[in-house]
């Protein structure tokens, strides 16, 4: 084989103003006024042999033998999920006319060639959201930690980490990959870890109709594993049967220190006037307001009521009881209702 000289790089700004810009193939894509006549002897383009061959000729021998091989897609793969990602997709561009039309400037001396190179780019901001768009396909969602309740027991379960697509570390690995030939084996993409928005766990209420009780738990999390330990229970008093305490899952969402008494929009309490803090007051000395509309725990003036079926839905403590309670929880606190 001939000596071969070190490829020239050129500035081909001048020349690129003749060609056409693209990755398209001669099929459909304007034609610039490419020289007559056949390319010197010793002329090749991305190691493609283009002596002797006249321009369009030559064109369709690099998209042939070169071109095509940087069009096929890119095979990746993410946690093991196999998938690819079409060069055109990403705005890939081989600017060869400008090549070619450099190729009739060239006079390798004989027995030497040149091997001239092509213009290739890639749009990164076009790969960082095709990367976006697959992280939505194949990530694995954390899961926050949470409390459940069987019977009437609350269970912990644990924060698991999730995982997603570094998209700025495999940026930066696709992006020249897109300009050399394809792999055998599938470029891996870089994960990293996401962490759960809730990893742990605090104070938990159950609340038993059937027994008239409140139960407040601690839930806590170690390394070691998760520990849900009862702290207090409390007797209470649940609705009336026409004004029954509603059974689900709750948290707390407003918690007031000697509330103000507002009569609700219901018939029982037509006519009924807001009750300032003090003596007497429905709601005693703490209100702790749950997502279940309308209905908190709270303290009551009627401690005989305590352990029967007597509000109107609210859960009624003694007021000790609740001002006990009241430090003990926050806003968000889950409170399982049951019957």
């Amino acid at each position: 084989m001939p000596r071969r000289l070190a490829p020239i790089h050129l500035a081909l700004a001048s020349l690129v103003a003749l060609a056409v810009a693209g990755a398209g193939t001669a099929t459909g894509a304007t034609t610039p006024e490419f020289p007559a006549g056949l390319i010197p002897s010793g002329v090749l383009i991305e190691g493609v042999d283009v002596s002797g061959l006249a321009a369009l000729d030559a064109r369709q021998r690099v998209y042939d033998e070169f071109v095509a091989g940087r069009r096929a897609p890119m095979p990746v793969t993410f946690r093991g999920k196999p998938f690819s990602i079409d060069p055109d997709a990403i705005g890939y561009r081989i600017d060869v006319d400008a090549a070619v039309l450099q190729a009739f400037t060239q006079a390798p001396t004989p027995g030497t060639y040149v091997d001239l190179p092509t213009a290739e780019s890639i749009s990164r901001s076009k790969l960082r959201d095709v990367l976006i768009w697959r992280g939505t396909q194949y990530e694995i969602d954390g899961r926050d930690a949470q409390v459940v309740v069987r019977g009437l027991v609350p269970i912990i379960r644990r924060a698991v980490l999730g995982e997603e697509i570094n998209v700025p570390a495999s940026l930066e690995l696709l992006a020249p990959a897109f300009l050399l030939p394809r792999p055998e084996t599938p470029y891996s993409l870089v994960g990293r870890r996401v962490r759960p928005t809730v990893t742990s766990v605090g104070p938990v209420i159950v609340i038993d109709k059937s027994t008239f009780k409140l139960r407040l738990y601690q839930g806590t999390i170690r390394p070691g594993g998760a520990l849900m330990k009862r702290v207090r229970t409390y007797p209470v008093a649940i609705g009336q049967p026409a004004y029954p305490t509603p059974t689900g899952n709750y948290s707390v969402i407003q918690m007031q220190m000697h509330p103000t008494w507002f009569p609700p929009d219901s018939p029982w309490a037509k006519g009924l006037g807001p009750v300032p803090p003090g003596a007497g007051n429905p709601l005693g000395t703490r209100w702790i307001g749950t997502s279940a509309p309308a209905i908190g725990m709270h303290g009551t003036p009627n401690a005989s009521s305590i352990g029967s079926m007597a509000s109107h839905g609210c859960i009624r403590m003694y007021i000790v009881d609740v001002e006990n309670l009241y430090p003990r929880v926050r806003i968000g606190t889950p409170v399982f209702i049951r019957e």
